[in-house]
């Protein structure tokens, strides 16, 4: 009978060393800083598709205001689409020109990273402006 050494009776190790950790700990971490300002520039796109289609609707309206009198207003409760002052859920500002061209453009309510606090703006045309140069080619369509 051979009698077996203590590192035959040892049992093998079982996890991972502190440098696997770390490594992996690292890869989450750079992951994470590319994954994180895509997100935040997703969500703000989002929101400003909302200002688009707020100011689509005040387009709209505008027009039909155009048919009646004649004119454009400046006035955002002489709109058939408003009862009161417009609110709108992320920006806080609604202006309007009148008279025989009008423009619409939203505010945006708090300054984001990247952007600050821009202005979507739609002319009686049909272009689309904004206040910010990140913020045209990111955020408009």
């Amino acid at each position: 009978m051979k009698l077996k050494t203590w590192r035959a009776l040892k049992r093998p190790q079982a996890g991972f060393t502190l440098i696997e950790l770390l490594v992996v700990v690292l890869i989450i971490g750079i992951l994470a800083a590319i994954a994180v300002p895509q997100y935040f520039k997703v969500v703000e796109k989002g929101r400003a598709a909302e200002a688009l289609a707020a100011i689509d609707v005040i387009r709209g309206a505008q027009e039909r205001y155009l048919l009646k009198t004649g004119f454009y207003t400046a006035t955002a409760s002489l709109l058939d689409v408003f009862s009161a002052a417009p609110t709108f859920k992320n920006f806080s500002t609604l202006a309007m020109g009148g008279g025989s061209t009008y423009s619409v453009g939203l505010t945006r309510a708090v300054s984001v990273q990247g952007y600050g606090n821009y202005i979507v703006q739609k002319l009686a045309n049909g272009n689309l402006s904004c206040s910010n140069a990140s913020c045209v080619s990111d955020l408009l369509p």
